[in-house]
């Protein structure tokens, strides 16, 4: 496939990234954000606080930063000035008869699809990833049995705006809107190519492999098939924060 879908509107100009300097803007933030979580975990250890709270720290000094100043850095270069929109792309804005019965329907497809292949997660996780320690498995709740319900509440608060709001919105900015774009010269194939780099910018996470892929990859070809990115933020935010929200009702109920 060698163009975009006939419903879509033409890409406006702008350079592409070739596929080293693409898979370098994707993997970078992942890999840096991995590093720096994995460092200062046993930091955190002594004052008994959670793994989590060292992954949630990762991703406020380090995978949000990197981000922004990626798109900010582009943005200026090609207007001179620090702005997000001048490099984030599909922006069309779709009716809201439009929107709703997309929205509903791309994430009642994609919750049924990842609930199938949820299994081959927990394959991988108990098999290929095996050696990782258990503290690094962030969504196994029985690690969190060893803290009090005071540090918890704190703990899954923030996990709700950082990782539940502030990161899934950034990276679809940068994802969808920023690198995706930049991938438009390989057609409809763009969004299996950005799906597939967006699993492996979750570094941390790899063993969770065929549902990140299929997560990043439907929220491309809606990006794609629309060009309206506020449907894949919505997506995104709706999905992790409805996630963490199930770990601070845990917490609340203990």
């Amino acid at each position: 496939m060698n163009s975009a879908p006939v419903n879509a509107a033409p890409d406006p100009p702008f350079s592409q990234h070739s596929l080293p300097q693409s898979i370098l803007l994707h993997l970078l933030p992942g890999a840096l954000t991995t590093l720096v979580f994995v460092l200062l975990k046993p930091l955190l250890d002594p004052g008994g606080f959670p793994p989590l709270l060292a992954f949630l720290l990762a991703v406020l000094l380090v995978d949000l930063p990197i981000q922004l100043a990626i798109m900010m850095a582009a943005g200026r270069k090609r207007t001179g000035r620090l702005r997000l929109k001048s490099v984030v792309l599909y922006r069309d804005r779709v009716s809201w008869k439009t929107f709703v019965p997309v929205f509903v329907g791309a994430f009642a497809a994609v919750y049924l699809l990842m609930m199938l292949v949820g299994p081959l997660s927990r394959i991988l996780a108990e098999s290929v990833f095996s050696w990782l320690p258990d503290w690094m498995f962030l969504e196994e709740q029985a690690q969190y049995l060893a803290y009090g319900k005071g540090m918890l509440l704190g703990v899954f608060v923030l996990q709700l705006f950082v990782t539940g709001v502030a990161l899934p919105w950034v990276e679809e900015l940068y994802f969808r809107g920023y690198l995706l774009p930049r991938l438009s010269r390989h057609g409809g194939w763009a969004a299996l190519l950005g799906g597939l780099l967006f699993a492996l910018y979750h570094v941390w996470q790899w063993y969770s492999f065929p549902t990140l892929f299929l997560l990043g990859t439907a929220l491309s070809a809606v990006v794609w098939w629309k060009r309206d990115i506020r449907l894949s933020i919505g997506l995104h935010v709706f999905a992790n924060a409805l996630t963490r929200l199930v770990f601070l009702m845990a917490a609340l109920a203990m």
